[in-house]
């Protein structure tokens, strides 16, 4: 364990409200906690209900860039924030077996020093750090006490992939959690609150803000960069960052293009996936696909629809109790249907589904988890995307499904569907063989010769009790209308 510790510099000083979901409501805003010390006692009892040994929970600690000094920012693991732990460098949490969210707790933390307050500024005291978390100030201890409370027991621990922190644990020599231990946090984090609600929804009307102004901003002869600048000074003005690098790209083919070298240009398509992390960590994730000179080409809208059609019809289908496999391939299948009427593909589109076709325009999952990880949870590996006993197909596009459990209500995650034109799998003979008899590849091959790219539309969704109107979508106030989307580009010159 490292040997000090600063608080995060709160990113709240200012921030906007967005109606219900103004971030002065928060119950600690000073610390950046969305809940009250009560529903942080409660999760970290529920959590030591299914523990038969204590587990040790790190903040983990800022990466250096090039040189101990200058870090990247500090931003604490997930499942210590989602704990109650406050947003300390080098803090963890222990958690006991049989723990009633405050017996059986301890908060380690280093001291601050002199130095710290003279660099950093005044931070927030224990007491604070107590009240917030929901534990005595008795509860409060130093790293170097670690040895001596946990007694000589086995113990486990999650650490966020932070060096210093993964290098502490194997100095320690204390392992990862078990399966069991991640599916006792999985099931937790799993369905989220009514507070998490309100910090999701303030995450995703920031990145519909962003993405209204990356749509006004585009013009032709501007650069990628250009968009991607107009998407984070939104961040930067509500004092949230994203919660992924900001995929801008006239090469939407390229799934998860992370720089911006690119003009954009007449008849190109400009694909935009960017999502928020408000200031407590929470996260959304939105994709918006649009002409870079306002209208659709007519093979563009034909599968732009196609894409809005599949993403429309696997939202209404989220309901309790849906498989979410079955909802990726009910996608698939009408994602086929506009393939072949594109004159893309030949044949019955259930038969070109069952046969997997669409996985060479179609070749990722239709989606994922979000939470305190835009990927919630993803750092556990396919414990959290995959209810138990089931597994990942083996097909090329099927097997990188992240998310097959039967959904319940209050799980956040995104819809997703695309079509891609990646040249890259049509000059792959093995992937595309097998599908040779399908496939139209004169037509193909013109769409690549014209640099096509890809549409994507994403949102962020919450499943609702049964017998309600559909999923809530977090992120429905930005259009994904083909018409509405070709009125706002370029509406700021």
């Amino acid at each position: 364990m490292v040997s000090y510790c600063s608080l995060v510099a709160s990113r709240l000083t200012g921030f906007a409200s967005f109606g219900t979901v103004g971030v002065a409501d928060m119950p600690n805003p000073d610390i950046n906690m969305v809940a009250p010390p009560e529903v942080y006692r409660e999760r970290r009892a529920r959590l030591a209900e299914s523990l038969t040994r204590p587990m040790i929970i790190l903040a983990g600690r800022g990466r250096a860039r090039n040189y101990a000094t200058n870090p990247y920012p500090f931003r604490a693991g997930s499942s210590y924030l989602y704990f109650g732990g406050p947003p300390v460098e080098g803090a963890a949490w222990i958690i006991t077996p049989r723990s009633d969210g405050v017996e059986g707790c301890t908060l380690l933390r280093s001291p601050g020093e002199f130095e710290e307050t003279v660099w950093l500024g005044e931070t927030p005291s224990d007491e604070a750090l107590a009240e917030a978390a929901g534990v005595p100030i008795a509860a409060l201890a130093d790293p170097d006490d670690l040895i001596a409370i946990l007694g000589g027991r086995p113990v486990s621990a999650i650490c966020p992939p932070c060096p210093a922190s993964m290098e502490w644990m194997r100095s320690h020599q204390i392992p990862a959690p078990n399966r069991e231990e991640l599916v006792a946090i999985v099931n937790l984090r799993l369905i989220k609150d009514e507070h998490e609600m309100i910090a999701l929804r303030r995450a995703a009307r920031i990145a519909v803000e962003g993405h209204e102004a990356a749509i006004a901003a585009t013009k032709p002869g501007r650069g990628e960069a250009h968009i991607a600048a107009a998407i984070m000074s939104v961040y930067t003005r509500y004092l949230s960052v994203p919660s992924f690098t900001p995929i801008v790209t006239v090469r939407g083919e390229a799934l998860h293009s992370e720089t911006y070298p690119n003009k954009l240009k007449e008849g190109r398509l400009l694909l935009v996936d960017a999502g928020a992390e408000e200031p407590s960590g929470y996260a959304s994730d939105i994709t918006r696909t649009w002409p870079v000179d306002g209208p659709f080409s007519p093979i563009q809208r034909h599968l732009y629809d196609t894409v809005l059609r599949a993403q429309r019809e696997a939202i209404a289908a989220c309901v309790p109790g849906k498989r979410f496999r079955d909802v990726h391939d009910l996608a698939g299948r009408l994602i086929c249907e506009g393939l072949v009427e594109a004159e893309l593909l030949r044949g019955d589109p259930v038969e070109l589904a069952a046969r997997y076709a669409h996985t060479l325009f179609f070749v990722h999952g239709l989606g994922h988890l979000v939470g305190l990880d835009v990927h919630d949870m993803e750092d556990f590996g396919d414990v959290a995307g995959y209810a138990p006993g089931r597994t990942r197909r083996e097909e090329f596009g099927n097997k990188y499904l992240r998310l097959d459990r039967d959904l319940a209500s209050g799980m956040v995650l995104t819809i997703e569907p695309g079509v891609y034109l990646v040249p890259a799998i049509w000059e792959h003979s093995e992937l595309v063989a097998p599908f040779a008899d399908l496939v139209n590849r004169p037509k193909v091959d013109a769409l690549l010769a014209d640099e096509f790219g890809g549409i994507r539309i994403e949102d962020t969704i919450q499943v609702l009790p049964e017998g309600e109107a559909g999923p809530e979508v977090l992120t429905g106030d930005l259009p994904t209308d083909a018409d509405k989307l070709a009125e706002m580009v370029g509406a700021q010159q």
